[in-house]
This record gives structure tokens, sequence and C-alpha cells, in this order.
């Protein structure tokens, strides 16, 4: 599995997708209270908003989601749930920046993005096992899953340093940038073969891959 380019490209849109999340929880307070106060909103008010946002919003949307996308991902199919997720994820973390200096419209928005959120959850241990196949997903989703914390680690750290530079709506644009090129990514997933695993990963292997995926496909494990 490591050797196939399927393998990479789902970890890059899970390290995107729930890195941008994970950003967005910890600025979700922090930046609309600035937003919310240029905009003539009380501070103390602001701050009560913001968490009601984080808190309530958001948490509730996350919870929802999980369940949603599973159910949604049955009819759809994964991969192109995931490109949906990824790809809505990425405009509703863009227009977070103007909708987070209005109450309402922030709810809103924190609902979208904890909802988009919560699908991670549901969806990529899913796509590892229609991808690799359902008898090796125990030891190669935790493969997959190492993305995660990569995503966790360098998404806040990046917000982290970009709202002390006073730049939220930079750290906003960049991890939108980054969910759209995820979605992006995984629309080229397409079943390996076992042939494929044979040589080191290539580029000419990838564009192979892809072409004889309407040739059937052989699970493979790791």
């Amino acid at each position: 599995m490591l050797r196939t380019p399927q393998f990479h490209l789902i970890s890059f849109t899970f390290a995107v997708s729930a890195g941008a999340g994970l950003m967005a929880i910890g600025l979700m307070k922090l930046y609309p209270i600035e937003a919310l106060t240029s905009a003539g909103v009380d501070s103390v008010e602001a701050s009560a908003i913001a968490g009601t946002a984080m808190a309530v919003f958001f948490s509730v949307a996350n919870g929802i989601g999980r369940i949603a996308w599973g159910a949604l991902s049955d009819t759809l199919g994964r991969k192109r749930s995931v490109v949906i997720m990824a790809g809505t994820q990425g405009i509703f973390l863009a227009a977070f920046i103007p909708m987070a200096g209005n109450e309402y419209l922030l709810y809103l928005a924190a609902a979208l993005i904890g909802f988009n959120y919560g699908g991670n959850f549901a969806l990529f241990p899913s796509l590892t096992a229609d991808e690799f196949g359902d008898e090796s997903v125990g030891r190669n989703y935790p493969l997959v899953f190492l993305a995660y914390g990569a995503g966790g680690i360098a998404f806040p750290v990046l917000g982290g340093v970009l709202g002390d530079m006073g730049n939220f709506p930079l750290a906003f644009g960049i991890v939108a940038a980054a969910c759209i090129s995820g979605a992006v990514a995984t629309a080229f997933v397409y079943p390996p073969r076992q042939e494929n695993v044979a040589g080191p990963l290539t580029l000419h292997g990838f564009v192979e891959t892809a072409r004889l995926a309407e040739h059937g496909s052989t699970k493979i494990g790791a």
C-alpha cells in the first residue's frame, strides 16, 4: 500500500481536511471575537457569541456530520463523498472570513465547518477499505491515520503563527485552498492493482494505475 499513489493522495487529503478542521477549532473563538468587535459588537458579547459558535454549533454539527456523511457515502460512494466534503470545506473556510463578523452567519459557518470536519472520521476508514480491501483495513488504516496527526500539528501551528501576527484571514485562506487541493487529489484516486506496487512509486506508475482503473483491480495490503 505504501508504494501506491492512492495511499499518498488519500493521506494528503486526510491531512489537509482534518488539519483545517483542527485549526478552525483553535481559531473559532479568537478570530470571531476580533471580527465581531470590529463590526461594533461589545467585547463581552462578542466573546459569548464566539463561544456559542464553537461550543454549540460546531460541536453539535461535528457529531451530526459523522453520522450523516457515513449515510451519504453509502449512496454517493466513498470517493465522491470525500471529494464533495473536502471541496465544500474549502468553500466554507473561505466564506468564514467575511461571515465571522455577523452573529448568525458565524453560527451557520461554524455549523457547516463542524459538519464537514466530522465527516473525516466516517469517510476515510471506509475509503481506505474500498481502495485496499476490507480484509487488510486493520493494518492499512492506522498508516493512513498518521496523516491526521501530521495535519493536526501543521495547520494549528500555522494558524497560531498567523493569528499572533494578526492575520487570521490568511490562515483561513490557506487551509481553504489546501482543502480544495485535497478534493482534486482524491478525484485522482483509483483502485490499485497488485502489479503497480512491484516497483517504486513513480509518476508513470500513477498514470498507469489511473488508466487501468476501468479494467478491474486487485485490492492489496500494506
